[in-house]
């Protein structure tokens, strides 16, 4: 079983990720986790830049890159997909639910909530004024944006690209993970 969780800025779905793992006693895989394991194979530095997100910050590099990047994307790609062999999962971010579109057996999951929602809640959890809150919740969005155009070159929040979406702001922490496992219960039934 491999959950792919996209998610907004301020919208709960690393947490969301991480408590899912743990209700399911699976692997919880995001940014740093991945960065973690990678660091253990003799190929980290050609996946440094899928980690620390560096060439990806302006839709402006994105537009700039060519086709030498193509093999550039490969590595990430055969990295997670490795992962993804070996165990079940939940991988937050890092175009999971691209790399993994074709696994038999993954579920993506977006998780979403109304910009206010994510502002004010931003701007709680970290004791900022919403004016901060706010550029974060922006920056970060557009970073999310143009990592995922250039490594999956396709839009990062369209709904065509998920199984399941969910607004954060709706429904508890708890309600959400419950939702995902039995949206992946139903799914199952009817495949079998």
């Amino acid at each position: 079983m491999i959950i792919t969780i996209g998610r907004e800025f301020g919208s709960c779905g690393h947490i969301v990720g991480r408590e899912l793992a743990k209700k399911l006693g699976i692997k919880y895989y995001d940014k740093e986790s991945l960065a973690k394991e990678a660091k253990k194979t003799d190929k980290y530095e050609e996946l440094r830049d899928f980690y620390e997100e560096q060439p990806v910050n302006s839709l402006l590099y994105v537009i700039a890159t060519d086709s030498r990047s193509q093999g550039q994307r490969k590595v990430p790609f055969e990295f997670i997909r490795n992962l993804a062999e070996k165990e079940d999962c939940v991988i937050v971010g890092r175009c999971g639910n691209f790399i993994l579109k074709d696994h038999p057996d993954m579920t993506s999951v977006f998780i979403h909530a109304p910009k206010e929602y994510r502002i004010d809640k931003t701007a709680i959890d970290r004791k900022i004024s919403t004016e901060k809150a706010k550029k974060l919740v922006e920056k970060e969005d557009k970073a999310r944006e143009g990592f995922h155009i250039y490594y999956a070159d396709e839009k990062w929040n369209e709904v065509d690209g998920y199984q399941l979406t969910i607004d954060s702001s709706m429904i508890s922490i708890d309600d959400a993970v419950d939702l995902i496992i039995d949206f992946i219960n139903k799914k199952n039934n009817r495949m079998n």
